[in-house]
């Protein structure tokens, strides 16, 4: 019998957003929570280090282990006691998974979204790590604008024939500090992310894993993942959505969100 995602209960949720975002990009997703179905008990949506309100010093380090620290101090300031509803996207979800690898007692549910569980090969962890070392560089160098347009021209974002979604994205993410970006995206690289492949195997039954479609790079992942670990783990691909999920598809993503605490008889 599959596991039931749910334990008796309201539940608080808390949602991690993405590299170079803040806890209000979860406004969208939170506003077309869908009629009828149970709506979470309690909504965290904290700035992560270095983003929105949110000090870069506010972690002991600048690393998934530190972030984690971070989280727990976070949730204790909160009261929460408690399993949770953790949702995470894309660097949110990297840190989501760390977390619940070292509090799986602390996880209800666990939603990633286009999140990778990371490198194993050691010389792409070593290349991919490099690469973020350089475009910290960049931001340093050439300011945050000019990164911000060669970040959002990546395929996996799907903006660029969408011109006025890409300029309200990069006005929106302009008034992140340009320091603590770079540090963030070179210390919290994919290529410094410890694999948690088996951690994710060991949560799976309480895992939902959401990728967009115009996402190949992560359609791909969600697909492995659904070979890797079946029937355990629930997979969904969102048609017409890149990579960034909760932009692209507030909408889909609350139904999928809303129904992870349904028995899964009424899914």
């Amino acid at each position: 019998m599959r596991e039931k995602f749910s334990e008796s209960g309201p539940a608080t949720w808390l949602f991690l957003h993405g590299f170079l975002g803040n806890g209000s990009d979860w406004g969208r997703v939170l506003a077309a929570w869908p009629r009828g179905l149970p709506r979470p008990a309690r909504v965290l949506t904290p700035d992560l280090p270095g983003h929105g309100a949110t000090p870069l010093d506010a972690a002991p380090a600048l690393s998934y282990a530190g972030w984690g620290a971070w989280l727990d101090a976070y949730l204790d300031a909160a009261q929460v006691r408690g399993p949770l509803v953790v949702v995470g996207y894309s660097l949110g979800g990297r840190v989501a998974l760390a977390w619940a690898a070292r509090r799986p007692e602390r996880v209800r549910a666990l939603a990633l979204l286009a999140a990778h569980p990371g490198l194993t090969d050691p010389a792409q962890r070593a290349r991919r790590a490099a690469l973020d070392d350089r475009r910290a560089h960049a931001i340093r160098t050439q300011g945050l604008a000019a990164f911000l347009r060669a970040w959002y021209d990546q395929p996996l974002f799907a903006l660029r024939r969408r011109p006025r979604a890409r300029a309200a994205l990069m006005a929106a993410r302009a008034r992140q500090d340009p320091a603590a970006m770079a540090a963030g995206i070179a210390g919290l690289s994919p290529g410094r992310q410890p694999p948690l492949w088996d951690a994710l195997a060991r949560l799976a039954p309480r895992v939902l894993y959401v990728a967009g479609r115009r996402d190949a790079k992560y359609t791909a992942l969600a697909r492995r993942l659904s070979r890797f670990h079946p029937p355990l783990m629930r997979i969904a691909i969102i048609g017409k959505a890149g990579h960034i999920l909760p932009y692209d598809a507030p909408q889909t993503l609350a139904r999928l969100l809303a129904n992870l605490q349904l028995p899964s008889s009424n899914r």
